[in-house]
């Protein structure tokens, strides 16, 4: 695909949909339990026990999964959009983002924005810039928030059934398959979610300008710190 502003407008946008509603690969045989992976706390609400056939409102899979993932000292991830790789950092103490794409990166903290190309230099935020790719960038970093799990479940809809089992990051989960929709596109997601509603992967499929958008999420580390500092 072109690197242009359409691309990394794509890019970031199927990071939005995923978060908000997507499923799980099979487990590396090597990889290894996160700081903290096994420290999650149940939601508050009276969320539904998970069981192999159960079935689960999407507004109501939401709410558990936010309540779930609100209370943590931060997290990494991994995606896949378009065949292309890209990593976010969360840390909801400084409510701050960071997200390294091919095209470039940003970092939002608060109500602070800073962007920069592959080529560039870190600068502040700016939509309107002339380089296609700052502008691109600039609009994803005012909605980086919504690229976070824990934020974007608020927009699931539709209906979850759990179809299967597996385990990540050491813990068990179930796999919680369903459409939902987002800003009127049709999503067919699995979330890979723990008994207690942490989101450790997910998967969409959806159609974007045109083209099957196959996207893929994975948490990397969970419940740890994660250090985003000002680049300027």
């Amino acid at each position: 695909m072109r690197v242009n502003k359409w691309g990394v407008g794509v890019m970031l946008a199927a990071a939005v949909v995923l978060t908000g509603c997507s499923a799980g690969s099979e487990k590396p045989a090597d990889e290894k339990p996160a700081a903290g992976a096994e420290e999650t706390t149940a939601p508050e609400s009276d969320c539904p026990e998970l069981s192999d056939g159960a079935t689960v409102d999407g507004a109501a899979l939401g709410t558990c999964i936010t309540e779930a993932m609100t209370d943590t000292a931060g997290y990494a991830a991994k995606t896949s959009i378009l065949g292309m790789d890209t990593t976010a950092r969360y840390n909801p103490g400084t409510d701050a983002v960071e997200t390294i794409t091919p095209m470039g990166s940003l970092i939002v903290i608060g109500d602070d924005a800073w962007v920069k190309s592959a080529t560039s230099e870190w600068q502040v935020a700016d939509p309107n810039s002339s380089d296609p790719i700052i502008a691109a960038l600039s609009s994803g970093a005012q909605t980086a928030a919504d690229t976070d799990p824990a934020t974007a479940a608020g927009a699931l809809t539709g209906e979850f059934t759990v179809t299967g089992t597996g385990t990540r990051l050491g813990q068990d989960v179930y796999l919680l398959s369903g459409t939902s929709e987002a800003q009127g596109v049709a999503v067919d997601v699995v979330f890979e979610v723990t008994s207690d509603y942490v989101v450790l992967a997910t998967t969409g499929t959806t159609e974007a300008a045109g083209q099957t958008v196959e996207t893929s999420l994975e948490i990397t580390e969970w419940d740890a710190e994660q250090d985003i500092v000002a680049p300027l």
